[in-house]
């Protein structure tokens, strides 16, 4: 009794673990040949082990007899199914099958499990006695045990035949035991009432599915880990440069070298064609052959998008060619697009001899791994070579610019000098003729020399401001400690009798006391002339023109707001650019060289400062310049 326990015990446990291994099978790859018969066979195995638990349940109770039948007839059942299927077992994991074969194989089975079940139940039920220390005795069918035994010999027979072919000892030694079980079953009650035999063929099952896990879940993860690596170590060497030479002759040997291939060819895409750029142990005197889309393997695989494979080149490919005597030395030969940002980059064409290997899923599975790295090599490698023509071209570029930025500020320079003398004899001139015309009481020529006297101002601020603007450039600076009140007051001074003029209020405040600041006296007076001069030119008789000046985090910060026009917000961003000016319909008369606040915006940067305005259509402008203040310590060094 306690022999049969432990023997009951061995084959549940058995069963169990058959079972997550068959889950895991059916969640990794549930649609092959292999693992539906497989799964059929722990099926039925389950099903005879469930009837023998539930017979030998029903004896130890003592008074179930209707459940030691059923438990009788479900073993019958599932023995029945386990003989055959194990047959067909041997038959598909030593062979590849065909989808017809495989619909024959479960009709046979489902058709005897069907005829068996019909027999057992039109039959009396299985005699059985259960004797006084619980062991359950009873009898196979004479015609069932001798179907078991005939198609166990003949599932021994058939594994030893093709044991050769079988991808794991393990699945040799499981259905060696499986039926070693059946026929232990068979030959001796002894074992049968032990429920040794049953066991057996429980162990025989778990070896079975062991050997299943090895080749369908364990030996394919190493593989693929391997693989991985191989195509780790090629996409390390393909991006070790970012010459696209290199890399294309890199990406053709180690596609041959991983696939064992005769030889490897690139061709890359060139909008409307392709051309073989590169090829491994193939002669130089076929580069530069070209295909168009659709054309050749090669042609196929770029306008389809798809991996093109053909087992043999001359019998198989009825296209034009991919190049001369492809049709006589080419065999096996895989066709695979370089796809980069939805893009075809190129395409990659790996060969083998007429007498070479022929090319497998698990080849195609290799280039499908290494076809991403190509194509993101070769992209990175074309991108850099434009990339590098760009910079190239920048470059000489940049440098024409600088030589003519250099020419222009030399002639502004040049001329700027020129005019300077010449206007300033014009306008000593002017004033002399201007004093002789008043004593004539002449109006109209005093008004015109008037014009003519304001038109020389004009161009003799234009080149001021050009000659200024081309000093702070260069960093001509005379630096010194500055009490920026003094500088407003001059300002505002120089400006009162214009703004009196016309009728225009100019108003100033100072938050007092201001610190001193380091700069360059010239240039800062210059800079809020030019902001001053802005304001009222652009601000309409009546209005008002305010200055303000405080302190604000270690800044002096310079307003100067007005009641004019303002600036359309379109121009905002450019007001601070040479020769800029803004669009102002109604002011045509108020004409400027557009070098203003270019040249503030260069004197505060000098300065360390920053400069900035705020505009509103029709009410006006504020214009501020941040310049930051003296320490303490700063102004006792300068002293």
């Amino acid at each position: 009794m306690a022999l049969s326990g432990i023997a009951l015990i061995l084959s549940t446990t058995a069963i169990l673990l058959s079972l997550m291994m068959l889950t895991l099978i059916l969640w990794q790859d549930s649609s092959s040949a292999n693992s539906r018969i497989y799964g059929l066979f722990v099926g039925l195995m389950v099903l005879w082990i469930s009837g023998v638990l539930i017979s030998r349940l029903g004896s130890s109770i003592g008074t179930a007899f209707n459940l030691i039948a059923l438990g009788l007839r479900l073993s019958a059942i599932g023995l029945t199914g386990a003989c055959v299927v194990g047959y067909l077992l041997v038959f598909v994991l030593s062979s590849g099958q065909r989808q017809s074969l495989m619909r024959l194989i479960y009709g046979a089975v489902l058709g005897l499990v069907a005829l068996q079940t019909l027999l057992l139940l039109s039959t009396e039920p299985a005699r059985y006695q259960v004797r006084a220390d619980g062991t359950l005795i009873y009898r196979l069918n004479e015609f069932s045990a001798l179907a078991y035994g005939f198609v166990s010999l003949a599932t021994l027979i058939l594994l030893w035949q093709r044991r050769r072919k079988l991808k794991s000892r393990w699945s040799f030694i499981g259905i060696a035991l499986f039926c070693a079980g059946v026929l232990g079953e068979l030959i001796s009650p002894e074992l049968r009432y032990r429920n040794i035999s049953s066991s057996l063929s429980a162990i025989g099952t778990l070896a079975v599915s062991y050997a299943m896990l090895q080749t369908q879940i364990i030996a394919p993860l190493i593989g693929r880990a391997q693989q991985l690596e191989s195509v780790r170590a090629v996409g390390l060497s393909i991006t070790q440069s970012l010459n696209l030479a290199h890399v294309l002759a890199t990406i053709a040997e180690r596609a041959a070298l991983i696939l064992q291939a005769d030889s490897a060819l690139i061709f890359l895409n060139h909008g409307d064609y392709l051309e073989l750029a590169a090829a491994h142990n193939l002669s130089p005197k076929f580069i530069g052959t070209r295909l168009a889309y659709g054309e050749g393997l090669v042609g196929c695989a770029a306008k389809t998008r798809q991996t093109q494979h053909v087992e043999n080149y001359k019998r198989d490919w009825q296209g034009t060619a991919d190049i001369p005597y492809a049709k006589e030395g080419f065999g096996s030969a895989v066709a695979v697009p370089l796809l980069f940002d939805q893009e075809v980059q190129g395409v990659l064409l790996v060969v083998a001899g007429v007498d070479s290997k022929r090319f497998d899923r698990d080849d195609l599975h290799l280039l499908g791994l290494l076809s991403p790295q190509a194509a993101v090599a070769i992209a990175n490698s074309r991108h850099y070579e434009a990339q590098r023509q760009l910079t190239e071209e920048l470059t000489e570029a940049t440098k024409q610019l600088r030589d003519m930025d250099r020419m222009k500020t030399q002639m502004l320079q040049m001329t700027s000098h020129q005019l300077k003398n010449p206007l300033f004899s014009a306008l000593s001139t002017l004033e002399n003729l201007q004093h002789e015309v008043r004593e004539m009481a002449n109006s109209d020529l005093e008004e015109s020399l008037n014009i003519i006297r304001s038109e020389l101002q004009r161009m003799e601020r234009i080149v001021s401001n050009i000659l200024n603007l081309e000093r702070v450039q260069n960093g001509k600076f005379a630096f010194s400690e500055l009490n920026i009140e003094l500088i407003i007051e001059a300002a505002v001074r120089d400006f009162s009798r214009q703004a009196q003029q016309r009728h225009i209020a100019l108003e100033v405040a100072c938050e007092a006391p201001l610190p001193p600041l380091r700069g360059d006296r010239h240039f800062l007076t210059q800079a809020l002339a030019n902001v001053l001069e802005n304001a009222l030119k652009f601000t309409p008789e009546g209005g008002t023109v305010s200055v303000h000046a405080a302190l604000i985090e270690a800044c002096i910060v310079i307003k100067v707001s007005d009641t004019g026009i303002g600036i359309p917000p379109s121009d905002l961003s450019r007001v601070f650019e040479r020769f800029f000016r803004a669009e102002q319909p109604n002011m045509a008369h108020a004409r400027g060289s557009g070098l203003g606040l270019s040249l503030v915006k260069a004197v505060v940067d000098a300065h360390n400062g920053r400069v900035w305005l705020e505009s509103e259509l029709g009410k006006g402008t504020t214009v501020y310049m941040a310049l930051p203040a003296l320490t303490e310590p700063e102004a006792q060094l300068l002293k």
